[in-house]
Formats: C-alpha cells, structure tokens, sequence
C-alpha cells in the first residue's frame, strides 16, 4: 500500500498520528559519509512513541549529528530501540516494540537489510550477537526460542528452543556473551537463569540459577570470568517478585560455577555493567558508576563517577554505559527524567569528564565504529 497518496487529503491525521504504521516519509534523504572511529548512540525513547533514534557522535571533533537513520533513510527507526552492535562495517539495531532488526552501512547510514517478526519466531528482538560471519543469534522479550539469522544477506535460518516456562508472559533472554564454541544469554524478565548454547549445534546444553532474580547485563573479562548484575526484580504493593536488590555475579565460564556475589544498593534507575578494552576492569551502574578490577574480591565502597543532581535535589538517572575498547573512555548515558531529550557523557579513564552532549529521548546503548 502506497501511503504517500494520501498525503494531500489526510496530512492533519498524518500529523496527528505520526506514530502509527507508516514509517516512511517524504522528506528527501541526507548523504552521510563519516570517517574516523566514531561512536553510535541508541536513544530507546519512549514505549508505544514509534520515537527512538539514532544518533552519532565524533570523538576527535566533539560534533554529534541526531537523527541520523531517519535523515538518511527518510523513514522512522521505530518503537522501542534496544541496542545496537557494529560488526564488520554494519551496525545491527534491535527495534523491540516494531519487531524490526535493521542494518545500517556504518558511513553512510543508510539501511542494507532487515529481519522482520513475519515468518520467524522472533516477537520483541532483544540483542544481536555475531557468531560467526555467517550465523548470528537474536533474543527476545517473549519468545521462548533464541532467532538465528544470516548477518550477510538478513536470511532467517531458523530458533533454538530455550525451554524457559513463560512466567506472565515473560520467556525472555537477553544479552550475549560468546566463551569459546559456548553463548551465555541471560534470562531477563521474571527468570534467575543464564542459558548455555552450544553454537555448533545451536541447541541450549546447559543453565546457571542465581541467588538472586533477573539478570540483566553480563560480560565476559580476560580470565574467562562471566560478570553478571541483576536488577534483583520488584518489589511493590501491587506486585511482589524479587526484592529489587541488584547482585553482582563472578563466574567461571568453564566450569559454570559462581565464585563471587556480592549485593548492591537498591536500584532507582537502570544497572548494567561494562569491561574497559583490556577486559580487567570493570565499570557498573548502580545509581553512580562504580568500578573494579577484575581479580578484586568486592566492589569499593565509593563511586568512581557520580551522577548529576537536578535543581531539585534528585539524582539523574544513569540509562546505559560503555567503555571504547581502544583508549578505554568511559560513555555514560543520562535519561534525565526519561521525557526529554537524554545525554551523554564522555570520560577519560581516569574519570575525567571531557564532553558531555545532548541525544535522543532515554539513550541506552553505545557501539563503537
């Protein structure tokens, strides 16, 4: 169906529900063409919006451009950005809410293919994660089955069954970290598991149960160490499950065992965890962001950064977090209040402050070019 015919008679309902089905506009397309080794910014915007973004940031210039998919594609990213990796000149997006995988030229933005939910059994797309240059692994907020698609042509390949019981809803896995011929992926919403996948036979070979409930962010360091944080799940008058205190997990990627724990302050906003590019130091959010080494028995006591108080005494919400694996800055995303525009900060690895910059509504995901 061809929506631009509707343009001339129907423009007050365009504008009125701008957020509806059609993502394709008529404005005329931006060429990019960036160079250098810059940073891309997912902006998660709001649920049900259709408002997140992307955006890119130069490092050596300090120039941040907004917007860039839909300048350069004339049409809108979709609802609900969860993340965004970068592999061998294509940045992989998962939309979550559209049910969309895009990939985008890294140089130029424009889009050169996608994997949609008809004819998979992909629903909510969580993360991507490259196996190898012809197989790539997708997860999901609902679906009980982890995607696997071709990162070349976009072609589904076919699911591998997690065998997670649906807890309201919920089968959902999450992140990816890949230990040899081995996946770990964390099962999120309402689930204290971490899943093994066997990639050569695209199967799930074995679990991990945690103390604590839903992880949500997971890395591997250099000594084979899976870090896992929790959020610790929810704790309301309405709904009780978890007692919302975030853990942080140490792991042996071989043997699968849990060598540390440690519990967290409450969480007011979003925790998640990063490795620097030498993978033996480890930053985490957990209101402020906090960081470690990696042979270390416990996290310090201090932040290592802290986040902005607002004018009226309220602490910012920290969003997203990583690290460049090149010169090990630290990028910082800041929701604010989770409406407005979100930003980012830059450190130094040294805790530096360098720049600091305005995104997209709710920024929750860097990659690095």
């Amino acid at each position: 169906m061809n929506y631009k015919c509707f343009l001339s008679n129907l423009m007050l309902l365009l504008l009125l529900f701008s957020g509806g089905c059609d993502n394709v506009g008529d404005n005329e397309e931006e060429e990019f063409s960036v160079s250098g080794d810059g940073v891309f910014i997912l902006n998660e915007g709001n649920f049900n919006a259709g408002n997140a973004t992307l955006s890119y940031y130069d490092p050596v210039t300090k120039e941040v451009e907004n917007g860039v998919f839909y300048r350069a594609n004339d049409r809108k990213l979709g609802d609900t950005g969860q993340s965004v990796i970068i592999y061998d000149g294509t940045a992989y997006i998962a939309v979550e809410n559209s049910g969309i995988v895009w990939g985008i030229d890294i140089n130029t933005f424009k889009v050169q293919g996608q994997l949609e939910t008809e004819g998979t059994k992909m629903i909510n797309p969580r993360f991507v994660h490259i196996v190898n240059e012809n197989k790539a692994y997708v997860t999901d907020l609902y679906s009980p089955y982890v995607n696997i698609f071709n990162p070349k042509t976009f072609k589904y390949i076919g699911a591998i069954p997690t065998k997670q019981p649906s807890n309201r809803g919920y089968s959902s896995t999450e992140e990816m970290v890949q230990y040899g011929k081995y996946v770990f992926t964390n099962c999120w919403s309402y689930s204290n598991k971490i899943l093994v996948i066997d990639t050569e036979k695209d199967e799930v070979c074995d679990s991990i149960t945690l103390s604590s409930w839903q992880p949500k962010s997971m890395k591997i360091d250099k000594y084979g160490k899976l870090w896992v944080i929790t959020d610790g799940g929810y704790a309301t008058s309405e709904d009780v499950y978890g007692d919302n205190i975030p853990y942080l997990y140490k792991i042996d990627a071989t043997t699968r065992r849990i060598e540390q724990e440690q519990a967290l302050d409450t969480d007011e906003a979003n925790v998640q965890i990063a490795l620097n590019g030498g993978r033996d130091t480890l930053y985490l959010i957990n209101n402020d962001v906090y960081r470690m080494s990696v042979t270390d028995a416990h996290l310090p006591v201090r932040p290592f950064i802290t986040a902005e108080i607002d004018a009226n005494g309220k602490k910012h919400k920290l969003y997203g977090l990583n690290v460049n694996p090149v010169n090990s800055d630290i990028y910082v995303a800041d929701a604010v209040d989770y409406s407005q525009s979100g930003v980012v900060y830059r450190y130094s690895s040294q805790g530096v402050l360098i720049d600091k910059f305005r995104v997209g509504i709710n920024p929750n995901s860097f990659s690095f070019k």
